[in-house]
């Protein structure tokens, strides 16, 4: 689950930093990927901190869901 999710959740946090700053398109976008960079390596080391799966299901799933809706509401077409 750190794999997949912590992938999903730094590559969403990048979009939503994207479209939510009030910056360039151009800075925005570097911004984005700097912090995808740096989010998934934290995420996917902390992911095997929790000890039962469900925990960190219950963790990353509404994490998941509230940067899919926050991307969506900015803009976001997948």
């Amino acid at each position: 689950m750190a794999l997949p999710l912590g992938y999903a959740l730094s590559a969403l946090g990048g979009v939503c930093l994207a479209f939510w700053l009030p910056l360039s398109r151009a800075d925005n976008a570097m911004a984005g990927i700097l912090l995808g960079l740096i989010l998934w390596p934290v995420i996917f080391m902390a992911s095997f901190a929790v000890a039962p799966i469900g925990r960190l299901l219950a963790l990353l799933i509404p994490a998941t869901c509230l940067l899919i809706a926050l991307a969506l509401l900015g803009g976001w077409r997948p």
